[in-house]
């Protein structure tokens, strides 16, 4: 966000690369056992299907639109002396490394409603994010929530601190995008949290051709890491055998 040739770089049209794509910006409104429904009236038959609705995004959907939403956070970030940011997860952790590493000189505060920073990670790691933010001078307030619904510039916490921010960006996390699936033919694989439940294959339990991938489904991000982890000691492993065959070749 305050670099905004990244935002230009990584800000690019699918079709780019995905030109035998046909690509359907739209809502997904309703799903049969072969067909998705759309709210511009698209119809797509499918085959094998794959949900990765995510969170609910109400991003720009045009590249113009989102350089232009990141020069205006960017022009907020260099006129503000004070700048708060709500949300220790990924995004806010980021955001706040990289303002104040661009803008030294900025007054930050960051305020999580969780116990540590990055709770999906290992304790270890999120003592290594506090260490370093709070280095670099990042006021760092655990344990407590934000109400935006104060006076301008004045933000006020769950336990009655005040905190005054030319400007702030909430970093928190957004809800899931599965609100349209109870009426769909999911409407049984929802679980309590209304995740998709998948198996470890990531299909949706109770279909043979419908899969979920990311936020949408039942499956924590412990284990995504813990199989990530598995497949980097495989690969290494497997790079380890290629050496020493290589060795005895040339030994021979």
């Amino acid at each position: 966000m305050v670099d905004l040739s990244m935002a230009e770089r990584s800000t690019i049209h699918y079709s780019e690369f995905l030109p035998h794509v046909k690509l359907v910006t739209s809502w997904a409104t309703n799903v049969t056992e072969n067909e998705v429904f759309t709210s511009n009236g698209d119809n797509v038959q499918y085959d094998y299907l794959v949900i990765a609705t995510g969170h609910v995004n109400t991003d720009p959907v045009t590249r113009s639109e989102s350089i232009l939403k990141y020069q205006t956070a960017l022009d907020n970030i260099r006129l503000s002396k004070s700048i708060l940011i709500i949300g220790g997860g990924p995004t806010g952790v980021e955001l706040a490394g990289e303002i104040i590493d661009q803008f030294p000189e900025k007054k930050i505060t960051l305020v999580h409603r969780g116990s540590r920073l990055l709770e999906f990670i290992g304790s270890k790691a999120s003592q290594k994010a506090l260490e370093w933010l709070t280095s670099k001078k990042v006021e760092v307030i655990l344990g407590q929530s934000v109400n935006l619904t104060t006076e301008e510039g004045v933000f006020r916490t769950s336990s009655g601190e005040t905190i005054i921010a030319d400007c702030h960006f909430d970093c928190t996390g957004k809800p899931l995008g599965s609100s349209w699936l109870k009426d769909t033919i999911f409407s049984g694989s929802l679980d309590l949290q209304k995740r998709l439940a998948v198996d470890t294959n990531l299909r949706v339990k109770g279909f043979k051709n419908i899969f979920a991938i990311g936020d949408i489904t039942n499956i924590s991000v412990s284990y995504f890491v813990a199989t990530f982890i598995d497949l980097l000691f495989q690969m290494s492993e497997a790079l380890l055998v290629c050496m020493h065959s290589a060795r005895l070749t040339q030994t021979r």
